[in-house]
């Protein structure tokens, strides 16, 4: 008389194999990544996210999709059935080439590219987005994909609504009353101490500091935008239409003197510019003194470059005589100085840098 072994040898004999199938119940496309959740055990969501990363390295993903709707059968198909697999097969197997051979092998030869280019970026603001949430709200990064997913999701959105509070931020302190943002700030400190000891107020927190410190970077660059918002191009016919000051909040400022009647001598020019550029083109026949002061951002004279932070800059000739000299004063809190002999984009086919990159021929060597 055979006894039966009591190790669990009969119970696993008599378990039905595991079968890999495409699921019905849980299918996006073909339901094959919730098939795969089902055999490993596993949450679909993940099957479903290496799919589509794999689907910008070359193409993989979806190659390997495809094979799987080809190979892998469904659920409620019976086994020992060739010829519904023929039948079944037979298409997907004509679309796998045509898509494999038109469209994805010309990524092949790109796909690590638009990986680094794409997914890295990719991942690292799902990183940003789960880590901010965490800040606001004090929910970890833990749980499921999709409470991960979701925490990402809401904190890229926490990120976006600190990048608008920061460009209104700039132009409320930039334009006035500039009492108004640390009156804000100010009210934000007081919500969050004293509601610490009962329900902290996390969620503000990251708004006060963004506030805090583009309005305060703002107040200590000294940038104001009292010259009102916009474009400006001047192009006076003569030194009386020229003025010696020119104001502009935000934009780009615009003074041609190419046209301009200028007399022999000094001629005082002062522009000054909150946000944006101030940019200057005169005739080569004209000498120029610079005295420029940016904040943050550039100076640009005759093609050279002078960029940073607080970048101060002199350059004083003396005129030839017989020419003019323009005594250019610039003041940009955040943009840039230009000073130039043409009015050349950089991205117009008729630009030439060299243009601009010329000495100063009426200045005395």
């Amino acid at each position: 008389m055979a006894i039966a072994p009591r190790d669990g040898t009969l119970e696993r004999m008599n378990e039905t194999p595991k079968k890999l199938t495409r699921s019905r119940a849980d299918r996006v496309v073909g339901g094959v990544c919730g098939g795969m959740g089902r055999y490993f055990n596993v949450d679909p969501l993940f099957f479903r996210i290496g799919a589509v990363a794999l689907a910008f390295v070359g193409g993989a993903g979806l190659l390997l999709y495809l094979a799987a709707l080809v190979l892998v059968p469904n659920e409620d198909q019976p086994d020992g059935d060739p010829t519904a697999v023929q039948q079944r097969n037979r298409g997907l197997v004509i679309v796998a080439i045509v898509v494999g051979l038109i469209v994805v092998f010309p990524f092949l030869l790109g796909g690590w590219l638009v990986l680094g280019a794409v997914g890295i970026p990719l991942a690292v603001l799902v990183a940003a987005g789960v880590l901010v949430w965490w800040l606001v709200s004090g929910e970890g990064p833990s749980g499921d994909a999709g409470d991960i997913a979701r925490r990402a999701a809401l904190g890229v959105a926490v990120l976006i609504v600190c990048a608008v509070i920061a460009v209104l931020a700039v132009f409320v302190t930039a334009i006035g009353p500039t009492w108004l943002i640390p009156a804000f700030v100010v009210l934000a400190g007081v919500a969050i101490v004293g509601t610490a000891f009962v329900r902290p107020l996390r969620w503000l927190v990251l708004p006060a500091v963004t506030l805090a410190l583009s309005g305060g970077f703002v107040a200590a660059a000294d940038i104001h935008a009292d010259g009102g918002v916009g474009n400006r191009h001047y192009r006076p016919a003569s030194s009386a239409d020229l003025r010696e000051h020119y104001e502009l909040g935000i934009g780009q400022l615009v003074v041609d003197l190419r046209d301009t009647n200028l007399p022999a001598g000094d001629v005082p020019l002062d522009l000054d510019v909150g946000i944006g550029e101030a940019r200057v083109i005169v005739p080569e026949n004209v000498c120029v003194a610079t005295v420029a002061d940016v904040r943050m951002g550039n100076i640009r004279l005759f093609g050279h470059d002078h960029g940073g932070v607080d970048v101060d800059y002199q350059d004083l000739p003396d005129a030839r005589p017989g020419h003019t000299r323009l005594l250019l004063k610039g003041d940009v809190g955040v943009g840039e100085v230009n000073l130039r002999h043409h009015d050349y984009e950089v991205f117009e086919e008729n630009f030439d840098p060299l243009d601009d990159v010329t000495h100063q021929g009426a200045c005395d060597a």
